[in-house]
């Protein structure tokens, strides 16, 4: 019989035995961590490759692993009916101090392997865990070849393999908290694309364009979060207390409000509609710039042209004044403010030389 065979036999025999739980800490090492250690290539009874009672300041760990006298694995035993919780802030102390690259904790079912020597706590330290029970043989037997192996810690595969599956487990971490921040953001200030899709989708099922002012409202409606408001809001004809203010995108951006004017390099200009600002900075740039204004035909989104000297194919254009470009206005109040930035980084302007007043 392989090694390879003697290891998942004698995985499926403890699997199978796992149901009476193991009286001491010694049985569980004797009955399950030492032949696991020798089917994995470890020579048990070296005890200058397998140290038991490895003493390190102030402590001992069960067993070190040695290669080469050096120590490249601690293992910490307790009680196939122990819960390991609570005894690895010990064993990776241990295992920092020295330096030691990879260590677990087990109680001979569970195995849990860290490597010490990375940043954050003991969990994010934490790249595998090993469940006899839970896990089919054969890849309970791949995860120790792969991991706890002697030729494995030898050729320092264990530890290449470990970080990146580490780093692939950080990421799926990341990437889940940060999925539901990204939707959030797409939904309150929609990314174009995705307001098309969805406008394309609306006309499909009924026949209908919604317009882009709808599909944004929309979306903040879906972001928002839901409950009572903490105040009611004033009666209807009630006037502002004070004139609005210019002011920048908050979380929503600029949906539900509606312009009253626009400055630009100090000048301001009224708007009572988000198309009259649009039209009103092209306007003002391509007085300034006169025989490059024609670089705005460089914008242009993933389906359509943004400026365009040719208004067919457009499903809002209207002329910039003095020009002969025409500009796509149909577009919500965010996109507006989008496409105005984009404008004024064409021409080298910066954010703080455009605002908009709005309420």
């Amino acid at each position: 019989m392989s090694s390879e065979d003697k290891l998942q036999d004698l995985l499926q025999r403890i699997a199978e035995d796992a149901a009476v739980p193991l009286d001491s800490e010694e049985a569980t090492k004797q009955g399950i961590i030492l032949p696991i250690l020798s089917r994995v290539g470890w020579d048990r009874d070296d005890v200058g490759e397998v140290i038991p009672e490895h003493r390190v300041e102030n402590g001992r760990v069960d067993y070190c692993l040695r290669v080469e006298h050096k120590n490249a694995v601690f293992i910490e035993a307790k009680r196939t009916d122990q819960e390991l919780d609570g005894h690895q802030e010990q064993l990776l102390d241990y295992a920092f101090r020295e330096g030691v690259e990879l260590a677990t904790l087990t109680n001979g079912i569970v195995w849990w392997l860290y490597l010490p020597l990375l940043r954050g706590s003991w969990e994010q330290r934490k790249f595998l865990t090993i469940d006899i029970t839970q896990q089919e043989p054969s890849a309970v037997a791949d995860h120790f070849r792969t991991f706890l192996s002697r030729s494995a810690v030898v050729a320092g595969s264990a530890i290449e393999r470990a970080t990146a599956l580490h780093d692939s487990r950080a990421k799926e971490r990341l990437t889940a908290v940060t999925l539901p921040k990204a939707w959030t953001q797409l939904v309150q200030e929609p990314d174009e694309l995705l307001a098309e899709l969805l406008a394309d989708r609306v006309a499909s099922l009924c026949g209908h364009q919604p317009t882009p002012d709808q599909v944004a409202d929309f979306l903040n409606r879906v972001a928002a979060p839901t409950g009572p408001t903490t105040s009611p809001p004033g009666p209807a004809h009630e006037p502002p207390a004070h004139p609005p203010r210019p002011r920048r995108p908050s979380a929503g951006g600029y949906a539900f409000s509606r312009p009253n004017s626009f400055s630009f390099r100090g000048s301001e200009h009224q708007a009572s509609t988000w198309k009259e600002v649009l039209v009103g900075l092209c306007a003002e740039i391509a007085k300034l710039h006169p025989d490059s204004f024609s670089k705005v035909l460089q914008l242009r989104g993933r389906k359509r042209d943004y400026f365009s000297r040719d208004f067919r194919g457009m499903t809002n254009p209207q002329e910039v004044p003095g020009t002969s470009v025409f500009v796509e206005t149909n577009l919500s109040a965010n996109d507006v403010a989008k496409r105005c930035r984009q404008v004024l980084h064409l021409f080298g302007y910066k954010d703080r030389d455009f605002q908009i007043s709005a309420g």
